[in-house]
């Protein structure tokens, strides 16, 4: 099993050292990035024919169970999807957009990629929280150059936002993090510091007020790296301003990631603080992040930022879940999780190809795409269903079994209070697509550019997050992986 791991984290270092070398054109970059993603898949994939959902691996620095497996598949799938559609999306660029005056930019950009999934990987396989943070730190570091990649003023404007906000928010989580240790020190003395396993063992030895002082510095931290409002004024301009594929990314992968270090974190504080704090301080900013979101997605022009405050809004609905802490909405949470990401990088994916095709995010000068880009209109408004949470789409049975905790948990008032902002969202994007899709086109299309490349792969995203949705009974090896990441997180909590 270390073997797997040095594989899947040493191949894509490798091969940023080579991206960045210039030594090879883009042709062979091309072929050599959808290469490597795809040994990492299979590498992964015999990880997950050696370990049972059940089974956990552990080592002096790596860590991996159920749940660390649940998120790594979604990283894994979203990386090995983007490396095989990122040929298509950079020849466009490099046809009509940013990269046509600088094509040696494209081994730079395969390079940051690469370290990007990289830093996201290694989080998800470390078992010790201050390496954690550091790897969080990492992501942070590397996808700022992604999203200043255009080298616009705007582009720059976002990527300063996006360091300043983030790096204070990780500052936060870093404090925290230290007073978790200082609770660890008087509570178990100095062995296994910051220990996952450890500290998830004798939780219930950590001072209450010390570790609540801790996770609401780690919580406020690793939310804003996530996105919650009010920390979450980076998010809409660096999606919008980041390549398209990274865009994905950030929501779909590292996004998840932030999620899965604060669970790390939220496991080891139940046993102390209990429930009803983590409740209420989870129930406020994620009701605050969706109600933020309403609005912004009703009046927005910009197609991205359009998607980035959908992110919001499911991002909300996670942290939702996870405040009610059963098995069921704990399950839902992190099958929202897979599915949100799977569309979400479909539709950041299909957002940057109409944006090629009309060269405009200004979704009021973008109509008739029914006619005059059909294949890329199809997938648009797909996505779209699939991201509202319509049925057969996996989403809506993750949000439909989030809202149903919450009514059976007596939170009534919250329950309805979620339906009818989640009813505005619906409204808001509806509106923005029919009118993109319906009409007459007043700026014609430069082509439908959505290639053979392409469709297989988004399909394969949208039809998987109907079959994980509808049937995951029928997959048993996702299924038990599912239920025992459930047990990991609510596993000895009384509720």
């Amino acid at each position: 099993m270390q073997t797997f791991i040095y594989g899947m984290l040493g191949l894509p270092l490798v091969f940023a050292f080579v991206a960045i070398s210039g030594f090879f054109n883009n042709s062979v970059l091309h072929i050599l990035n959808r290469t490597i993603a795809t040994i990492v898949g299979g590498i992964f994939v015999k990880m997950l024919m050696q370990m049972p959902p059940g089974e956990v691996f552990n080592s002096e620095y790596f860590y991996l169970d159920a749940l660390s497996i649940w998120v790594l598949l979604i990283v894994v799938v979203l990386y090995v999807a983007s490396a095989w559609v990122s040929k298509s999306y950079l020849v466009r660029e490099h046809k009509r957009g940013y990269l046509s005056r600088t094509p040696k930019l494209i081994g730079r950009y395969y390079a940051l990629y690469h370290l990007f999934i990289l830093t996201m990987m290694l989080v998800l396989l470390l078992k010790n929280l201050g390496l954690m943070w550091v790897g969080i730190e990492a992501t942070t570091l590397i996808s700022a150059l992604l999203v200043s990649f255009k080298f616009t003023r705007s582009a720059l404007e976002a990527t300063w936002k996006y360091i300043m906000v983030c790096t204070v928010g990780i500052c936060l989580a870093l404090l925290g993090t230290m007073i978790l240790y200082y609770a660890q020190l008087t509570a178990t003395g100095t062995e296994k510091a910051l220990s996952w396993l450890w500290l998830s063992q004798h939780g219930d030895l950590l001072n209450p007020s010390l570790t609540k002082l801790a996770f609401l510095f780690i919580f406020i931290g690793y939310g804003t790296k996530v996105g919650l409002a009010p920390m979450h004024t980076w998010l809409p301009d660096a999606y919008s301003e980041a390549p398209s594929l990274i865009s994905g990314l950030l929501s779909g992968a590292l996004c998840t990631c932030s999620l899965y270090v604060l669970i790390r974190n939220l496991i080891i504080v139940i046993p102390t603080i209990g429930t009803a704090f983590i409740m209420d301080l989870f129930f406020v900013f994620a009701f605050l992040t969706i109600a933020i979101a309403v609005p912004f997605v009703v009046v927005q022009r910009d197609i991205k930022r359009l998607l980035a405050y959908s992110s919001m809004e499911n991002i909300g609905i996670m942290i939702v879940g996870l405040g009610i802490f059963s098995s069921i909405s704990v399950g839902a949470t992190l099958l929202h999780m897979f599915n949100h990401a799977l569309i979400k990088f479909v539709l950041f994916y299909i957002a940057g190809t109409v944006i090629q095709e009309y060269q405009t995010k200004n979704m009021m000068r973008i109509h008739g795409m029914v006619q005059e880009a059909p294949h890329t209109a199809t997938f648009l408004l797909m996505g779209m269903f699939a991201i509202l949470g319509m049925p057969p789409f996996g989403l809506f049975f993750s949000k439909f079994n989030i809202i149903f905790s919450l009514f059976k948990d007596g939170q009534y008032l919250l329950g309805s209070l979620m339906i009818f902002l989640l009813a505005g969202i619906l409204i808001g994007i509806l509106y923005h697509v029919m009118r993109m899709l319906c009409g007459r086109a007043k700026r014609k299309a430069y082509a439908d550019l959505l290639d053979h490349t392409d469709t297989p792969f988004l399909a394969v995203l949208l039809i998987g997050s109907i079959i994980v949705g509808m049937g995951l009974e029928r997959i048993p090896y996702l299924n038990s992986l599912l239920l025992e990441a459930s047990q990991i997180v609510v596993g000895g909590v009384h509720i």
